[in-house]
């Protein structure tokens, strides 16, 4: 059976004038299917890692590269669901995002060489607003902030994530490892392409078993983006999992303790 994928070829889609072309795939849904079967979710051991969740992305009033509204909104709505029922079963919650000092910027110190390029050149996949305007969420302004009804007063925050990966140069891992004895990870954020597929990837290589929540994370590039880094890591190296399924394991770990 075949399966297909539509993608964007063009920079933006706001432009509206991209041609669109069809990616034959296989349907590997039984694949995942049967791996989602074989996995179970304890949460005792279990940690929720949330990955650039930022008004930057999310709050359209202050958003300099945000989600397309729809977008937005579903992903806000997934994870205030998943995180309040996480907090309500005692699953340690992490918020590992970029918060970074007005002197990097003004040094320099910023993007990677592919997203420094292309700003200079004019050139953006954001489907929704283009090129960022703004500074890259620095420390104390409003696109670098998470949104208020993601929080809760014992979630831990991690600010010092400067590239892709959350576990780079951070103590992402250290907790997880020493603090919470942690085996299985929760991921939701933005960029599912990029921050999360990079953050994914990473905790991976250090034996985690990394479950990707399909309701609670988004690509400012556009759909096409996001299905295909789902397909892709439910493929090799995550497990892809919505809300009603992790929340139905977890219950009943927790029942039949």
């Amino acid at each position: 059976m075949n399966g297909g994928l539509t993608a964007n070829d063009g920079a933006s889609a706001a432009a509206g004038d991209e041609p669109t072309r069809f990616i034959e795939v296989r349907d590997r849904s039984g694949y995942r299917k049967r791996m989602n079967d074989l996995l179970p979710l304890n949460p005792e051991t279990t940690a929720i890692v949330s990955v650039d969740m930022q008004r930057d992305y999310l709050d359209l009033e202050v958003a300099s590269c945000p989600l397309t509204p729809t977008e937005a909104e579903r992903v806000m709505s997934g994870c205030t669901r998943l995180l309040d029922f996480g907090r309500a079963i005692d699953v340690p919650i992490i918020h590992t995002y970029v918060a970074k000092e007005k002197i990097e910027f003004e040094a320099g110190v910023f993007g990677n060489p592919l997203s420094r390029l292309s700003t200079r050149e004019g050139l953006t996949q954001n489907v929704w607003r283009g090129v960022r305007e703004i500074p890259d969420r620095i420390v104390g302004s409003p696109q670098a902030e998470i949104p208020e009804r993601l929080l809760g007063s014992r979630d831990i925050h991690i600010s010092s994530k400067r590239t892709n990966d959350s576990c780079y140069g951070t103590n992402l891992t250290l907790l997880l490892e020493r603090v919470f004895k942690t085996e299985t990870v929760l991921l939701i954020g933005v960029n599912t392409d990029s921050c999360v597929h990079s953050t994914a990837f990473s905790l991976f290589n250090r034996g985690y078993n990394t479950v990707i929540v399909e309701d609670c994370v988004g690509s400012t590039r556009g759909l096409d983006h996001h299905v295909m880094a789902l397909e892709l890591m439910s493929r090799t190296f995550a497990w892809v999992m919505d809300i009603p399924v992790i929340c139905g394991k977890l219950s009943n770990s927790a029942t039949n303790a």
